[in-house]
């Protein structure tokens, strides 16, 4: 037998999918703007700082952790590679 006349099976376990251009720009920026908000919190936790307002609170904290993770689903990046 030749080598031409091999023939392999592949096994097709899922469909590559990427997200469109204006789902990853949405995505990164939300994630980008979650992290900052995460940052400019926790430094405002710790000096007189007061951008944020109303201060320093647990709810910009959680929120920016929600944010980004939404962020980072919406830019593509949880998606199955398979």
């Amino acid at each position: 037998m030749s080598g031409n006349n091999v023939k392999y099976n592949k096994l097709k376990v899922g469909k590559l999918h990427t997200r469109s251009v204006p789902n990853r720009i949405f995505g990164w920026s939300l994630f980008w703007l979650a992290a900052v908000v995460v940052v400019v919190n926790w430094i405002e936790e710790f000096s007189n700082l007061e951008v944020l307002p109303g201060g320093h609170s647990v709810l910009y904290l959680a929120g920016g952790m929600v944010a980004a993770a939404i962020g980072l689903w919406r830019a593509g990046v949880m998606d199955s590679k398979s």
